[in-house]
């Protein structure tokens, strides 16, 4: 009976702090609950999230390409296997390209979250950080008609200038620009392809081997798309193409996941 009067004695600001204190505990389980952000993760979480986005990635998109191609042809005849070939090496190419945007995206915004410093990053990072930078650099101008004996004068001081941004930089985090750095510009060419992974700091000598079947499947894709009579590859042929362009994302895939879990961005 005593304890059920002081309970109910209790004074509205005890209630109050019995009300606070409830709710921050609440609000520090929902906290423990709530999952790290990509900046607060461990390198080997971070690199096991990349991993699973570019395994399912290219999962959906190897069922796609499988699914097309194991539609029936019953009766189809040649004219309707050669309709299949051209929409399967259309369909290819596509994903491929999907595929490698993607993977780099992927790559190059795990970098930006990691707040890398410029001086702690490999080079060709911390050159792509400054990219727009030098683009201008290149393609100034310093001519002037109306004083040309300054010419030579204008082009050291906007030397000047780009050292200046470059050491103002070192102490800050890395930033990549997205869209720069994956852009497959018209057509995923292999020399698209290999600047892409060195501005990201990636090795390319292992994609190489994969130089002719990339230029191959961009050729045929160019012409069944501008609608020319191409010289399709019979289907052990094509079987053999696609087995090679999926080990090329195999390798995009492999190549990322590594440098994330090695942290091989860093210098």
């Amino acid at each position: 009976m005593l304890r059920r009067i002081q309970i109910c004695a209790r004074s509205p600001a005890a209630a109050r702090i019995q009300h606070n204190s409830t709710a921050i505990g609440s609000s520090s389980l929902v906290a423990a609950l709530s999952p790290p952000s990509r900046t607060q993760m461990s390198t080997g979480a971070r690199a096991a999230q990349v991993r699973a986005a570019l395994e399912d990635d290219l999962t959906w998109r190897r069922d796609e390409i499988r699914n097309l191609r194991n539609l029936s042809t019953s009766g189809s005849g040649k004219s309707g296997d050669a309709c299949r070939r051209r929409a399967l090496l259309l369909l290819l190419y596509a994903h491929l390209e999907g595929f490698i945007r993607f993977a780099l995206v992927q790559y190059a915004t795990t970098i930006n979250d990691c707040r890398i410093a410029v001086s702690d990053a490999k080079q060709t990072l911390s050159a792509a950080t400054l990219s727009e930078r030098f683009k201008r650099h290149r393609s100034s101008d310093v001519g002037d008609p109306f004083d040309p004996s300054g010419n030579r004068a204008r082009q050291v001081e906007r030397d000047a200038a780009l050292i200046t941004d470059i050491l103002a930089l070192q102490g800050t985090p890395v930033s990549l620009p997205i869209n720069l750095v994956t852009s497959a510009d018209s057509n995923l060419t292999p020399t698209v392809l290999r600047r892409n992974l060195v501005s990201l700091g990636l090795e390319d000598s292992e994609f190489i081997k994969y130089s002719h079947r990339l230029e191959g499947l961009l050729s045929l894709r160019n012409r069944i798309a501008h609608g020319e009579n191409a010289n399709l590859p019979s289907d052990p042929n094509y079987w053999n193409f696609e087995t090679k362009i999926f080990d090329l994302c195999e390798e995009v895939m492999r190549t990322i996941y590594e440098s994330v879990r090695d942290e091989k961005y860093r210098a």
